[in-house]
């Protein structure tokens, strides 16, 4: 019962190859299963709140000798990491450099030398590259400046992005044998609120008007003390779908980032009237995004295909034009209902197909939402959207997706949408296209225990009578104090919620067993004017409820 969460503990996620999600809670890690929504392990060794969570990649060839494993990395604010083995619940190697929290850990996506080596960034300025199956460090690196996250680059394992607080260190020659040579190239950018041309994105006109604005954010040179820097980025991160493209996000907007001529070449920005962001998971499949607000909403963006910048009758075309990227809303889930002591922490996507994100949400809910696609039998050629259409695929497995039918394999992200850009194909010109809509559907659901009190009692003990139909079974009262519902939680041994059965309208007391099938309930309301309250009694009947 370690899903209570408290609201000023500090919440990491991550998901894993085997459909796991790893979170922390408190000093200790919960693997939940993404199928079946139930706790499948709680890891227990930290002596401090967890602040970081990463599942080991499984990207490499597996044999008898080099069996598939359930690795996990986790690290706390005193800046202890462990390396978990899940399936055991035993840990396999503690590693410890300074006392302060770690601020991010990656391990190394590119596994053809080792797979055991995790980059871990501990404060205020060391990268350092451990060896997470014997706890040996194998290089560290000092910089300039407060390192806050850092990114690989999914294209080149030997290029790494660290956010500092003052810009981006980029750095060429990451190598697992040795630390940096050099102290890479830093680019200095400044926050969008800084420049006095942002505010007037609102009323720009034209596509090119709005790039140019925000072209001055990136430079080599140091902004002035009048600019805010990079201390309300909240996100650093490449874009897997996309060479030399990054994404840098802010509670307001998303910025996307050309490595290759240094300027923005994409703005996602949100009214004024808008729910800021809190994270960003990019797509690797398709390019699109995963967003993550504070209402607790999860939309998906994906990029129009074919975008250009194009200059307005009034000005010159531009002789090295670039190419703008423009991400369209195709999704979005129900927000949650925010309070003081709910809130959502964090957001996982599928690593594989890209087509389910999980919610934490801070009163141990884990709310799981699943991409589905649904298709019309109408021709995207006469269609009379705005936003450029989602084609479907035209064929899957080798089946043609029938003028009639009506509902598409929603195996991944990349069966449910036909490649980005492939609409002047030969092959989808010649054929009958339809448009992709997308939904997000909530198909799992984990919930946590509330806040304190609650009355809890275990189910009569095992003798040689019952030994034959016994079940250990534990009730857990809640108490809603805001609701006045009071329902009773029954869990089994192996931690999954049997049934939830909502017993009394008033605040709950206590749980008394009378036998292994049912037990006694009781509760007081609240007073009323006089000081009277209403006592209420019930025996429940589990096999009934």
């Amino acid at each position: 019962f370690c899903s209570v969460l408290l609201v000023d503990d500090v919440l990491c996620s991550s998901r894993g190859w085997q459909g796991l999600i790893a979170y922390g809670c408190h000093s200790l890690v919960l693997v939940v299963d993404a199928n079946s929504a139930q706790t499948l392990q709680v890891l227990e060794r930290h002596k401090a709140s967890v602040v970081k969570v990463k599942w080991a990649k499984e990207n490499y060839h597996h044999n008898i000798g080099s069996p598939y494993s359930l690795r996990l990395a986790s690290a706390d604010a005193t800046g202890k990491i462990i390396v978990w083995d899940v399936a055991t619940g035993a840990a396999r190697c503690e590693i410890q450099e300074h006392s302060k929290p770690i601020q991010d850990m990656q391990w190394l996506w590119n596994q053809d030398a080792s797979r055991d080596l995790l980059l871990a960034v501990h404060p205020p300025n060391y990268i350092v590259l451990w060896n997470a199956d014997t706890g040996t460090k194998l290089w560290k690196k000092s910089y300039a400046e407060n390192i806050l996250s850092f990114s690989f680059d999914p294209f080149d394992p030997s290029h790494l992005a660290l956010l500092t607080s003052e810009g981006i260190v980029f750095i060429s020659d990451f190598s697992p044998s040795k630390a940096p040579a050099s102290s890479g190239k830093k680019v200095y950018i400044s926050s969008p609120h800084s420049s006095p041309s942002h505010n007037k994105l609102a009323a720009a006109t034209g596509a090119k008007k709005a790039l140019d604005k925000v072209k001055i954010l990136i430079s080599n040179e140091k902004p002035s003390a009048e600019s805010v820097t990079l201390n309300d980025c909240l996100q650093l991160s490449y874009l897997p779908s996309k060479r030399n493209y990054m994404l840098l996000l802010y509670p307001r907007e998303i910025l996307i980032l050309d490595l290759e001529v240094n300027q923005t070449v994409g703005v996602i920005a949100i009214e004024r009237t808008g729910v800021p962001f809190i994270q960003v998971i990019p797509c690797f499949q398709r390019d699109g995004l995963f967003c993550l607000h504070e209402n607790g909403c999860i939309t998906l963006r994906v990029r129009r295909s074919n975008c250009s910048i194009s200059a307005t009758p009034n000005e010159e075309p531009d002789p090295e034009p670039v190419q703008e990227l423009v991400y369209d809303l195709r999704s979005q889930c129900d927000a949650i209902r925010v309070t003081k002591t709910v809130r959502p922490f964090s957001m996982v996507c599928c690593p594989v197909n890209e087509n389910a994100a999980a919610l934490i949400v801070s009163d141990g809910r884990v709310m799981i939402w699943e991409l589905k696609s649904s298709i019309s039998g109408r021709n995207v050629r006469n269609s009379s959207s705005s936003a450029s259409p989602l084609y479907s695929p035209v064929s899957f497995c080798g089946i043609p997706v029938g003028a009639l039918q009506n509902k598409l394999p929603d195996l991944s992200l990349d069966s449910m949408i036909a490649g980005q850009g492939a609409g002047s194909g030969e092959e989808l010109r010649n054929s009958f296209l339809q448009e992709v809509h997308l939904k997000f559907l909530l198909t799992g659901l984990l919930s946590g225990l509330p806040l304190p009190p609650f009355a809890i009692r275990m189910c009569p003990p095992l003798t040689t009578k019952n030994i034959k139909q016994y079940e250990p079974i534990l009730a857990v009262g809640e108490i809603y104090m805001k609701k006045k519902n009071t329902s009773v939680q029954t869990c089994s041994n192996s931690d999954i919620l049997a049934d939830m059965l909502h017993v009394f309208p008033s605040d709950h007391r206590g749980i008394e067993w009378i036998s292994l099938t049912g037990f006694i309930s009781f509760a007081t309301s609240t007073p009323n004017n006089l000081g009277l309250v209403r006592n209420e009694l019930q025996l429940v009947d589990l096999p009934t409820g």
